[in-house]
C-alpha cells in the first residue's frame, strides 16, 4: 500500500477500540464513510497521483537537461581548445546558464503551487468532514439532586453537628431537638395503652359473668316451663285451683323473659369486648406515634453527600416543615445541555459525548442518556402563547440529558452548577483532525 492509500485508510477506517458499549443497538451509527464521500476521496487521491507523476517526470527532465549542460567536451585538437577559450572568454561577459535557469524556476514554482493547492483541497475536505461530525454548545451545566432536609415536628434545637461543605454519610447525625416533651408523651401513651388493655380484661370478665347468668336463667326457665305443663294437667283433672295454675304460668313467663334478657346482655358484653380491643389498638397507635415523634428529635442524613445552605442554629425554635439544610449527593450527577433545535437533527440517544469542564480543564467521556420531551420554554412559569399578539420566530433550545461513564470522576470533583461544554459526536465515534 503506497502513501496515498495509507492516508485514505487513515481517513476512512474506524478504530475498533472506539466502540461504545453503552450505545443502544437500535441507534448505532454506521462508522463507515458514505459512498459519496468515499468516491470524493478516491477522485481527490487520483488527482494527487496524476499531479505527482507529472511532477516526477518534469523534475527528471530538468535534471537531464542540467546534466547535459554540465558535461564538458573532451576533444584534444587545437581548434577545439581555441573554441573552448573563446567560449570561456564569452562566459566572462555573459552566463549562458542564466537563460535556462529562469524557466526551470518558474516551472518549479508552478509545481509547488499545484502541490500546495492539492494539499489544501484534501485538508479542506478533511476539515469539513470534521466540522460535520459533531454538535456542541456552551449552554450546559452539571446537574444533580439537592436533597432538602426539614423537621417533621416542632421543637427547640439543642445540637447541630455539621456545617456547610461538610461531607456526611447516610444515617449520620445532623441535628438534635429537645426530646423531653416527647419522652413524656411516650410515657403517657404507654399508660393509656395499659389502661386500655385492662379494660379489655374487665370486658371479658363481664362477658363471662353474663354467660353464666344466661345459663342459670335457661335452667330456671326450663324448670318453670315443666311446672307449667304439669300444673296444666292437674288443672284439667280439677285437682288444683285455677289461681294456683295462674301463678305457675306467670312464673314460667317471667323465667322465659329472663332468658331473653340474659341473652341480650351476653351480646352486649361481647360488643363491649370489641370496643375495649379497639381502644387498645388506638392506644397502641398513639404510643407508636409518640415514639415516632421522639425519634424525629434526632435528625440524620437521608443520603451521603455534602452539606450546603445550612440555616439551623442552636436554640432555634422550629416548626414542622421548616428547612434546615441541603445535602448534595455528588456521586449521582449528570449534564443538562441546552442545544438549539436545529442541532438535534442527527442527535439521538446513545451517541458518545466529550464533556469539557471549565473548572478542572479536563475532558470527560459520556453518552446521551435521554432526549427532551419538550422545549425549555414550555416548562417555564409563563409559556408562550403564539396565537395572541405579534409572532416572532425564535430558535428554541431543548435540554438534552448526558451521563458520564462510570469511573470518569472517581474523586467526585464535579459539582452541580459547574459550566461545561459538551460535544456530541453525531457520527457515532469521536473525530480528530490528525
Amino acid at each position: 500500500m503506497d502513501r496515498n492509500e495509507s492516508t485514505y485508510a487513515t481517513y476512512t477506517k474506524q478504530p475498533a477500540d472506539e466502540a461504545l458499549p453503552h450505545h443502544d443497538e437500535a441507534h448505532r451509527t454506521d462508522a463507515s464513510v458514505p459512498k459519496e464521500r468515499k468516491a470524493l476521496y478516491e477522485k481527490a487521491e487520483q488527482r494527487l497521483l496524476e499531479v505527482e507523476s507529472l511532477l516526477l517526470r518534469e523534475v527528471e527532465r530538468l535534471q537531464d537537461q542540467q546534466t547535459l549542460r554540465r558535461i564538458p567536451l573532451t576533444n584534444n585538437t587545437h581548434a577545439d581548445d581555441t573554441v573552448e577559450d573563446e567560449q570561456r572568454d564569452d562566459s566572462d561577459t555573459k552566463d549562458p546558464a542564466d537563460g535556462g535557469r529562469a524557466p526551470a524556476q518558474r516551472l518549479l514554482r508552478l509545481i509547488l503551487a499545484l502541490i500546495v493547492a492539492a494539499s489544501l483541497c484534501a485538508g479542506g475536505l478533511r476539515f469539513w468532514n470534521y466540522l460535520q461530525s459533531y454538535e456542541s454548545t456552551d449552554d450546559a451545566q452539571i446537574d444533580g439532586h439537592l436533597d432538602p432536609l426539614s423537621t417533621r415536628i416542632d421543637g427547640t434545637v439543642v445540637h447541630v453537628y455539621v456545617e456547610d461543605t461538610y461531607r456526611v454519610k447516610k444515617g449520620q447525625a445532623l441535628v438534635d431537638l429537645d426530646p423531653r416533651d416527647y419522652q413524656v408523651a411516650v410515657e403517657n401513651a404507654a399508660a393509656n395503652l395499659a389502661q386500655a388493655q385492662q379494660g379489655v380484661k374487665a370486658a371479658q370478665q363481664n362477658y363471662d359473668l353474663s354467660v353464666a347468668n344466661l345459663a342459670a336463667s335457661v335452667a330456671t326457665n326450663a324448670k318453670a316451663q315443666t311446672d307449667v305443663a304439669r300444673y296444666r294437667e292437674l288443672l284439667g283433672q280439677e285437682v288444683i285451683a285455677r289461681e294456683t295454675y295462674d301463678e305457675i304460668l306467670m312464673t314460667g313467663k317471667v323465667d322465659a323473659a329472663a332468658v331473653n334478657s340474659d341473652r341480650a346482655a351476653v351480646a352486649a358484653k361481647a360488643r363491649m369486648i370489641g370496643q375495649a380491643e379497639a381502644a387498645v389498638q388506638a392506644a397502641q397507635a398513639s404510643l407508636d406515634q409518640a415514639r415516632l415523634n421522639l425519634s424525629y428529635t434526632h435528625i440524620v442524613a437521608p443520603a451521603a453527600g455534602i452539606v450546603g445552605n445550612k440555616t439551623v442554629q442552636v436554640g432555634q425554635r422550629l416548626q414542622p416543615g421548616e428547612q434546615l439544610l441541603s445535602i448534595v449527593p455528588v456521586n449521582d450527577i449528570w449534564i443538562t445541555a441546552d442545544f438549539r433545535e436545529t442541532q438535534l437533527r442527527r442527535m439521538h440517544r446513545g451517541q458518545p459525548v466529550t464533556v469539557h469542564v471549565d473548572t478542572t480543564g479536563y475532558d470527560y467521556k459520556g453518552y446521551v442518556e435521554g432526549m427532551p420531551g419538550a422545549t425549555g420554554e414550555l416548562y417555564s412559569l409563563l409559556p408562550p402563547e403564539n396565537a395572541t399578539g405579534n409572532y416572532v420566530k425564535v430558535v428554541q433550545r431543548l435540554p438534552v440529558r448526558i451521563r458520564l461513564y462510570p469511573g470518569e470522576d472517581p474523586d467526585h470533583r464535579l459539582r452541580p452548577g459547574m459550566s461545561v461544554e459538551p460535544t456530541v459526536w453525531v457520527t457515532g465515534h469521536p473525530q480528530t483532525l490528525r
